[in-house]
This record gives C-alpha cells, sequence and structure tokens, in this order.
C-alpha cells in the first residue's frame, strides 16, 4: 500500500509540473508576442530610396524628399519627440505628408495632430494633402484644424498644385489631390495645368496607381493608406490586409512602377481601428533624387 501511494505521489508530482511546465511556456510565448507587438508599433523604421531621372536639371541632385503618412494621432516620445528627430536628421529639402494625420476611430487628440503641424513645418517646407480620416472629422473641425496648420506655414494642397524650387530656381510641380477626388477626371486637368513637364503627386490611396496616377504620366506619387497590410507575412513582401483592396492586396509598402510612373508607397506610423502592427515597424519614406548628368560615366 505504501509503494502505492508513493507511486501515485510521484505520478501527480509530475503532473504538477508538466502543467507549470505548460504554464510557462506559455508565458513566455505571451510574452515574447508583447515585445514583437511593442517593437513593431514603436520602432521606427526609416526606409530610402534613390529616384533617378534625367527629366531634372543637376540642380535638383540629392534633393531629398522625406514622407510621412498615416500617424493616426501615434505619439513617438513626448510631443513626438522621437519622430521629429528622426526627420530632422535625413535633413529633407521638403516634407509629404500623405494623410490621416489625424485619427477619427477611437482616439482623435486635434491638439496633439496640431502641435505635430507646428513643429514639423520648423524642419522643412511641409505638403499636406487629406486622407480619409480626416473626412470622418466633423466639418467644421476640420476646417478649423486646416485654417490652423496654414498659419503655421503647412502647404495645405486641396486639389492644388505649388510649384518646388532648388537652389537654383528650377522648378518641379508637387500636385496634391484630394481625397474626394481618387476617382475624378480632376488629376488630369491637375497635370495639364501644371507649370512643369517633372510632376509629383501626392495622393492617399494607392491602389489607382495603375488605372489612373499612371495615366496622367505623373513621374512620382506617394501614397500610404494601407498601413503596410497591418500583419507582415515574415520572409515576403506581403501585407495581409488592405482597405479598398482586401487580403492579400497589391499595394501595401515599397516602390511601384507602371510605364513612366514611379510610386513610393508608405508603411505610414500608426494605427486606427486595430490597435496593433506585427512585423510592420512604423516607417519613415526618404526619397533622393539623382539626377543622371550627375551620375558617374
Amino acid at each position: 500500500m505504501q509503494n502505492q501511494n508513493s507511486a501515485e505521489q510521484i505520478e501527480k508530482k509530475g503532473r504538477t509540473a508538466k502543467r507549470w511546465r505548460t504554464v510557462g511556456v506559455w508565458m513566455i510565448m505571451v510574452l515574447l508576442f508583447f515585445a514583437l507587438a511593442y517593437g513593431a508599433n514603436n520602432r521606427i523604421d526609416i526606409t530610402k530610396y534613390t529616384y533617378e531621372t534625367d527629366a531634372l536639371s543637376a540642380s535638383f541632385n540629392g534633393f531629398r524628399i522625406v514622407q510621412l503618412s498615416d500617424l493616426h494621432n501615434k505619439i513617438f516620445a513626448e510631443n513626438n519627440e522621437a519622430l521629429l528627430r528622426e526627420v530632422q536628421d535625413l535633413k529633407p529639402n521638403i516634407i509629404v505628408l500623405t494623410g490621416d494625420m489625424i485619427d477619427a476611430s477611437n482616439h482623435t487628440d486635434v491638439p496633439a495632430a496640431l502641435l505635430f503641424m507646428e513643429q514639423i513645418v520648423k524642419v522643412a517646407p511641409t505638403y499636406y494633402v487629406c486622407g480619409n480620416h480626416e473626412y470622418y472629422l466633423p466639418k467644421d473641425v476640420l476646417n478649423a484644424f486646416i485654417q490652423k496648420i496654414q498659419e503655421y506655414g503647412v502647404h495645405y494642397l486641396n486639389n492644388e498644385t505649388a510649384q518646388i524650387a532648388s537652389s537654383t530656381g528650377q522648378t518641379f510641380s508637387l500636385i496634391g489631390l484630394d481625397e474626394l477626388s481618387l476617382q475624378a477626371n480632376i488629376l488630369k486637368t491637375l497635370t495639364e495645368e501644371a507649370e512643369d513637364d517633372f510632376q509629383v503627386l501626392l495622393a492617399h490611396e494607392p491602389q489607382y496607381l495603375r488605372d489612373y496616377y499612371a495615366q496622367t504620366g505623373v513621374n512620382l506619387v506617394f501614397s500610404g493608406h494601407v498601413h503596410g497590410g497591418q500583419f507582415r507575412i515574415p520572409f515576403t513582401n506581403q501585407g495581409l490586409y488592405g482597405p479598398d483592396q482586401g487580403v492579400l492586396p497589391e499595394y501595401t509598402a515599397g516602390e511601384f512602377t507602371e510605364g513612366d510612373t514611379t510610386m513610393y508607397l508608405s508603411r505610414g506610423l500608426g494605427n486606427s481601428g486595430f490597435p496593433l502592427r506585427l512585423f510592420n515597424h512604423p516607417e519613415i519614406v526618404c526619397v533622393t533624387l539623382q539626377t543622371v548628368s550627375e551620375n558617374p560615366s
């Protein structure tokens, strides 16, 4: 009987130890997941591209365009100091903001967005188009926001074109396509009326590249909206889901070329309705123009 009791006790201890090992493994997995998730949502990646062209004068060689997109009221350190520092270190000639700087779903913070706009314009001339989230705001709130950022010096492009000058006065055209006009014919009119042959487009949503943006012949497009597919599949260049594109969308992040048009698609910086990125760090895009005449022979 004593031997039987001892065997039962040993077996019971073994089951208890196994349960604790299982709990320990799960705790480690949960902690690892949260560590990955924290890094995926808070560590900023800098993605650098070089765009070669013979359509610009040599005065634009080395000209840097820094793109920020889909901030969604995300804060990187106090008052976004970490984000501002990263942008400043890139020494941009201009900064382009391609929409959804405010979140209109579950953590709207207009004062935080205003503070960021007030700060970013001090780094370099800043050009901004709205995304879909700006238009989810009440109209009076959006109008007040736009008026205030223009007072700060942000160039708000609402189906408008700005001329961007080099140090010697040569220019290219920067076209801002309003979110509500992405499928209208207005882009064709804007490109035809632009004063420069070299044209750069800011358009929040990327899925119109092939059938619309490229058809107008713009040289460059900066876009966002997709948040890199929210979850990116490891060891691939594929995001899981894109609004307006569905599961395994064609456009989630990176460089795309259609005809003579190249699009740079940012993974964005923040989140909206779904609060978590995975294998998908917030991203700043930096494009350096390189004129062919300056290339080594």
